[in-house]
């Protein structure tokens, strides 16, 4: 398999299938965080509009098409009536039942609560009807209710619901954690893709490299992989492909990967993570952070 300079595949084709999955499970998310109230307002007409010109994977498959054919009548008023949400569904169902979609039943409905966290942020406002679309949803969903970043939402829920009142501070502070989960800022970015997400990142002073062991996934805007892990070496680092525990350090790229195991994150940051769960010392930073201590 070729790869670029990043160290992502050259062939578009490689992994195409998964990642056209990912892009569905996601699309459905994003449909019923927006649809929670059962209208959409500009700002997440917007965002689906820019999403949908961003998905390079779903514009060749008719049953696709036909989806998208119907979001584009959506788009147009701006309601949702419950025929098209019924419709919608439908149209869901062939695609993901009949398919070979090559993803685990976890991967799914994490990907699908990744695009159902986008589409509830979209309109950077979180109402009284997405947080119970989002609560039912999760508690829908108990495959995923202990893996990351259902844990983490189920756990700000827990503690805004608890005496029954939503607070706006409440209501700002589960918009930053999806923002920062997602990666997605779109009334800041106008990008309707996560770049790489700042929820992982440790708040460190400095970056060692004598004796340091680094690893990096996604792409980089500061250079190209194998230039930047030269740069590394000659530090007195050394330099893992894959996470193990002498990895000392984790670098996200600002650029996310098309090919990652989820939308947000892949699997050296889910490996990372685990490994931190257990006590592991790894140091998750983003390209930001290294630059800054390079």
């Amino acid at each position: 398999m070729s790869i670029d300079n990043n160290g992502q595949p050259l062939n578009k084709s490689f992994n195409a299938s998964r990642n056209k999955s990912k892009a569905v499970y996601g699309l459905k998310g994003i449909l019923i965080g927006v649809t929670a109230d059962q209208k959409l307002n500009e700002q997440e007409l917007l965002f689906l509009d820019v999403w949908l010109r961003s998905q390079e994977y779903l514009k060749s498959d008719g049953d696709v098409i036909d989806l998208l054919d119907l979001i584009g009548d959506i788009l147009k008023d701006g309601v949702v009536s419950k025929d098209e949400l019924e419709e919608l569904n439908d149209l869901f169902d062939d695609i993901i039942d009949y398919k070979e979609h090559g993803l685990s039943d976890d991967e799914s409905k994490i990907n699908e609560l990744i695009g159902l966290l986008a589409g509830i942020a979209s309109d950077s406002e979180i109402t009284d009807s997405e947080v119970t679309v989002l609560t039912n949803w999760l508690n829908d969903n108990s495959i995923i209710q202990q893996v990351w970043p259902a844990d983490v939402i189920i756990s700000r829920l827990n503690n805004i619901l608890e005496d029954g009142i939503v607070t706006q501070e409440e209501r700002e502070d589960l918009l930053e954690t999806i923002n920062q989960i997602t990666g997605v800022r779109f009334e800041e970015t106008g990008l309707a893709n996560g770049m790489a997400t700042e929820f992982f990142e440790d708040d460190i002073d400095n970056v060692t490299y004598e004796g340091a062991c680094f690893c990096f996934t996604g792409a980089f805007v500061s250079g190209v992989r194998r230039v930047i892990e030269d740069c590394v070496a000659k530090k007195g680092a050394t330099i893992k492909k894959n996470i193990t525990k002498e990895v000392t350090y984790l670098v996200i790229g600002t650029l996310a990967s098309r090919d990652w195991r989820f939308t947000s994150h892949g699997r050296k940051i889910e490996s990372a993570l685990k490994l931190k769960n257990k006590g592991i010392p790894i140091n998750i930073i983003t390209e930001r952070t290294w630059l800054k201590h390079a």
